[in-house]
């Protein structure tokens, strides 16, 4: 075949140089001369810098490349974002109630699942909560996410509004998906602790009001009557050996008529004072709910909120994706009771060491027998979520019905304390006239 018919039949196949003339050798490329591969090199004078394009990152000279003046910019924005709440906020909205969070988290669980921009949704409910503590914070969020946050990364940075569980929350939505179905879970979560908030404070009203009342009885017994008996006793036996219990009495009315009423209060004012100072100390914290727990029905009553928390925050937190080890942490956060607080904590360190939950929270001896049924039977079936969801439900039925019956079931203990009170002063005014009148008849046999 000729050279022309082979140029024919292959007309794209460049010639070959042979093997033997062109050794192949490794030679390292060299590298362009131009600035880039796929752009012209500019055209500048000599001893000029190229202008780099808007947005273009530079990769000749000192200049900065775009990302870098992009990262200065967000610092900077940053930066210029409003701080945390100050003192004036403090005074005037107060904080940041569980009731609103419960409003907030539904309704921007609504908003997102409907498409609407976060920007815009945050907008809105700020105009929605601006006269309320939730309003400022809002508004704090809305401003850091237009600069180019996360979600999770703004809320964090509002300690006092938004919970370690929220944050972690929103933080794991934000890498799984699924913001909405989280406000939702969220909102039910705080909707139910300011359920058992109410239910607390509900239970506290009966028993304050007895003791307030009973308080006044006892003072205008001691400031009006206490004062007449004496008197009448000096008068008839101003010599007379009365019984102790008479003498205490009267010792107490002297020392109310001489001045020392204005101590009573104080000392009330300062015991309590005393008591609570002493509670937000971490030994008196452990002590004071350590003893707590075995008052009469207080402590059932207690028990059951912890539980009741216990299940609602640990089953949100799971079915929200968040690992079981951060979830417990979490959830013992939220404990109220520092006994049962500690017990996670330690059920926690047991489950990461291999166990199961049901079995870790039976070694700590805190929960009761019925909670430990429900994790294993949970555990069993691969829905433990669904299960401390159903558990958290009962006991919020049996604290309300204890609620409800509080005044059935502190009746008796306020019996005994007040009429143990009314029964020292009868036997005291009784004993001192049974003496009187048994001197009197000793006096007059002789």
């Amino acid at each position: 075949m000729s050279r022309d018919a082979e140029d024919d039949v292959f007309p794209l196949m460049p010639e070959q140089p042979a093997p033997s003339r062109r050794p192949v050798r490794e030679t390292k490329p060299e590298p362009p001369a131009e600035p880039s591969t796929f752009q012209p090199a500019p055209r500048t004078k000599p001893g000029s810098k190229p202008k780099p394009k808007p947005g273009a990152s530079s990769t000749t000279g000192s200049s900065r490349p775009a990302s870098s003046q992009r990262t200065t910019r967000t610092a900077a924005a940053r930066e210029s974002l409003p701080a945390g709440p100050g003192w004036f906020e403090w005074l005037l909205f107060g904080r940041v109630s569980s009731g609103q969070l419960a409003q907030f988290c539904r309704q921007f669980g609504a908003y997102l699942d409907a498409g609407v921009d976060i920007h815009k949704a945050l907008t809105s409910m700020e105009d929605q909560f601006r006269r309320t503590a939730l309003g400022p914070v809002i508004g704090r969020l809305r401003a850091a996410v237009r600069q180019g946050d996360a979600l999770a990364e703004a809320v964090a940075r509002e300690p006092q509004a938004f919970d370690g569980l929220f944050v972690n929350m929103i933080r794991v939505a934000e890498a799984r998906g699924g913001i909405p179905e989280t406000f939702r879970r969220l909102s039910e979560h705080y909707e139910a602790r300011q359920s058992l908030i109410r239910l607390a404070r509900s239970a506290a009203v009966y028993p304050i009001a007895v003791i307030v009342v009973a308080a006044g009885a006892v003072a205008l017994i001691t400031v009006f009557l206490l004062p007449k008996f004496v008197e009448m006793l000096r008068d008839i036996a101003p010599k007379a050996a009365l019984p102790l219990p008479s003498r205490i009495l009267m010792a107490f009315s002297q020392f109310i008529g001489a001045g020392g009423w204005w101590l009573v209060p104080v000392l009330t004012v300062g015991i309590v004072f005393a008591v609570f100072r002493t509670y937000r100390t971490r030994p008196g914290k452990r002590i004071m709910d350590e003893l707590a727990l075995y008052v009469p029905v207080l402590g059932k009553f207690l028990r059951k909120v912890d539980t009741s928390r216990f299940a609602r925050t640990l089953s949100v937190l799971m079915s929200s994706g968040v690992d079981i080890g951060t979830s417990l942490d979490l959830t013992a956060g939220v404990m109220h009771l520092d006994p049962f607080r500690r017990a996670v904590l330690r059920a926690r360190k047991e489950v990461l060491d291999g166990d199961e939950l049901s079995e870790a929270i039976d070694h700590q001896r805190r929960f009761s027998v019925d909670v430990v049924a429900i994790l294993n039977s949970g555990e069993e079936t691969g829905k433990l979520p669904e299960a401390l969801n159903r558990l958290a439900d009962d006991y919020e039925e049996q604290v309300t019905y204890m609620v409800k019956n509080m005044g059935q079931l502190i009746q008796p203990i306020l019996i005994v304390i007040l009429g143990g009170i009314v029964l020292f002063i009868i036997l005291a005014m009784l004993m001192a006239y049974i003496n009187l009148l048994t001197n009197l008849a000793g006096g007059a046999g002789s």
